[in-house]
């Protein structure tokens, strides 16, 4: 089984959530909080993509677009914000038992992700990690979906065959149908109320199964 991250297996964070620590990291390294705010939602598509750099490059680059050269010491109390943000979304996942039991009946697990570079940095400490066997994530391949090569990565570090694999996730960035495209089973999960965060391109048209409790894979499965 292939999962999306953000809204799937961890809460996605509202807009006014992650504008706000957009805010203080722009107050950390010296420019102005909404413009910094709307700098970091106007490059989601590059940051994602990996093409800023690391996270400490990308933090320096923000900074530079707006005219600013922190210190470093300013940059990694900006960067601490916003790492601290990512460990607090992977605090409050749901899908730890659902990922529990699939291990427990042999389901190979892996993540796809559209992120940029806080998710990788944090996600050996991430409770999801240990229930994944493999991952695909964007700001580290390049690719983002719907784009086949994000899914052929984790496909190919699973082993198998994208006939073989359950794509399930929220719909963001038209990922069900980019799925489906590649010859996998797609599923819809609609995240648990009140957890849902900012979603892109959604794949409104969907018409295909849907669950809102992960756990229900486990019956699927077997």
């Amino acid at each position: 089984m292939l999962f999306d991250l953000f809204n799937t297996l961890v809460p996605g964070g509202s807009r006014e959530e992650r504008d706000e620590v957009s805010r203080r990291m722009a107050e950390a390294v010296g420019v102005e909080p909404a413009t910094m705010a709307g700098l970091i939602r106007s490059t989601f598509d590059n940051r994602t993509r990996g093409r800023c750099g690391d996270l400490r490059q990308t933090m320096v680059w923000l900074a530079g677009e707006l005219g600013a050269t922190p210190s470093p010491d300013a940059v990694q109390a900006a960067l601490e914000l916003r790492l601290e943000m990512t460990r607090s979304l992977h605090s409050r996942t749901w899908a730890l038992p659902a990922l529990i039991e699939l291990g427990r009946v042999g389901v190979l697990r892996a993540i796809v992700s559209d992120c940029s570079a806080e998710t990788p940095t944090i996600w050996a400490e991430s409770p999801l990690s240990s229930h994944l066997e493999a991952v695909s994530f964007s700001c580290q391949t390049g690719h983002r979906k719907p784009e086949p090569e994000a899914y052929l990565v984790a496909v190919a570090r699973l082993g198998v065959d994208p006939s073989e694999c359950l794509f399930v996730g929220d719909g963001g960035s038209h990922e069900l149908a980019g799925a489906t495209e590649l010859g996998m089973t797609a599923i819809r999960f609609i995240p648990p109320i009140g957890a849902r965060g900012e979603s892109i391109d959604e794949d409104t048209a969907w018409s295909g199964h849907t669950i809102s409790d992960l756990i229900d894979l486990v019956a699927l499965f077997e």
